[in-house]
């Protein structure tokens, strides 16, 4: 089919636009875009406008009938579901095919991801001993992959490819702990019917992918159920969006052969009475196309289609929002010396920066003297200790898990956002300048 010349010109805008948005690079902009706007609402003129926008109550009036909730507790318990479903298909991926697959890519990462999450919670505690604040102790664990990568783009002509694997699969297993903690640790009170629903409604999905079911609104409704029951039984709403996602299948509806096999018959079909393929006039050519689609649909997996249906949602909108709604904080000189002063402050930016940096390079360092594991090629030591640096960014978590432990304490979560901030960006600048300065050195 000729094309016209708007059709060409739109081709010519669209496909750099369309490379644009699908970076890395995009996504990790518009997440540092979106923090620096609620910085800036929260200190401006404007502030209270912030305010209201965050508390504004949003539901549903049906009668005497009342739910409301605040765009902030949609976006914190609603959309983050979302982010932490993908999260948990990347696990599940990893674990199935990817580092995680590979016995002594695994044990590496995980001795490293241990390391990096068990030494920043005892910095933190030991600052915080016998205070109300030790209950922030789970604050400097977490890693923000999206920051962490964008990032490593930074110095990526310096770095080996293989370092942003490693980082990816660091911040996989370390998102594994954060979730455990919040289920674990961040849970005050337990509704048992409720929990006991949503995880047998869980094995109920896991039935459906063993009995080989794979339609999407399936899925999606006996989620919203599983979602429901996981928001009312005390247990954070989004380790319900992690469960869902271990059920979702990962492997081909039939063999690979089969399949091509398949395709290749109906391909050859339509070959034969190309004159007649029109897909708008006959309806059976039509139904032939669909069927092609169908074949190519059962050729790949649910866990892949999903995992790409959702990174650019999460990554351009939803991660965006919750930045835009909890990184507003009012920042001066007053509570910025208060945060790196009080013990709240101290023991997050402490933790994120110097035991993440401590705790994955001396993990990686005792895995490698002992012969339990192996780093990627072209990947050595100095690099892991340029990226252990990097792990200290742990905005999107950090301030995730900040929002549970002090929900009822604003002074605290003050405090507590203002050192996470405060230690991504040192994280950040430390991490990027050792791998710069490690480079330089090795082309001398």
């Amino acid at each position: 089919m000729t094309k016209n010349i708007l059709q060409r010109g739109l081709e010519n805008i669209h496909t750099p636009f369309a490379s644009f948005i699908g970076a890395q690079t995009t996504s990790s902009l518009i997440l540092f875009f979106s923090t620096i706007i609620a910085l800036w609402w929260a200190n401006s003129g404007y502030a209270a406008s912030y305010v209201n926008l965050v508390h504004t109550p949003i539901g549903i009036i049906l009668g005497d009938l009342q739910v409301t909730v605040s765009l902030k507790h949609i976006i914190n318990d609603g959309l983050m579901v979302v982010f932490f479903f993908l999260l948990g298909l990347e696990i599940k991926r990893e674990v199935l095919v990817g580092d995680l697959a590979q016995a002594k890519n695994r044990r590496m990462l995980i001795f490293c991801a241990l390391g990096g999450m068990v030494l920043p919670a005892l910095i933190y505690a030991l600052f915080n001993y016998s205070l109300d604040s030790q209950a922030g102790w789970g604050i400097p664990m977490a890693t923000d992959t999206a920051f962490a990568l964008g990032v490593l783009t930074l110095v990526r002509k310096h770095i080996p490819t293989s370092l942003l694997a490693f980082i990816v699969g660091l911040a996989i297993v370390d998102d594994i702990g954060a979730i455990l903690v919040i289920a674990i640790f961040y849970t005050e009170q337990i509704a048992i019917l409720h929990l006991t629903l949503a995880f047998a409604l869980v094995a109920f999905l896991a039935l459906a992918n063993y009995a080989g079911v794979r339609h999407a609104l399936f899925y999606i409704l006996v989620s919203l159920v599983i979602w429901l029951l996981m928001l009312n039984s005390g247990v954070h709403a989004t380790v319900a969006g992690v469960a869902i996602a271990l059920t979702v299948p990962a492997r081909p509806k039939k063999s690979a052969e089969k399949l091509l096999d398949k395709a290749q018959a109906k391909i050859q079909r339509l070959q034969k009475n190309q004159q007649d393929v029109d897909v708008l006039a006959s309806k059976k050519a039509h139904e032939q196309v669909l069927e092609v689609r169908d074949v190519a649909e059962g050729a790949s997996t649910p866990l892949r289609r999903w995992e790409d249906a959702l990174s650019l949602p999460v990554s351009l909108f939803i991660l965006p929002l919750f930045a835009l709604t909890n990184a507003g904080v009012v920042v001066n000189m007053n509570s910025f010396i208060d945060s790196m002063t009080q013990p709240i402050g101290a023991g997050i930016i402490a933790g994120l920066v110097l035991g993440k940096f401590f705790g994955i390079s001396c993990a990686c360092w005792l895995v490698l003297r002992f012969k339990l594991g192996c780093l990627p090629k072209g990947v050595n030591f100095q690099h892991v200790i340029g990226a252990s640096l990097i792990t200290g960014i742990g905005f999107t978590m950090s301030t995730f898990i900040a929002t549970l432990g002090f929900s009822q304490q604003a002074e605290q979560l003050q405090y507590a956002k203002t050192a996470i901030l405060i230690a991504s960006v040192l994280a950040a600048l430390l991490g990027c300048l050792y791998l710069r300065l490690i480079a330089a050195k090795t082309k001398q």
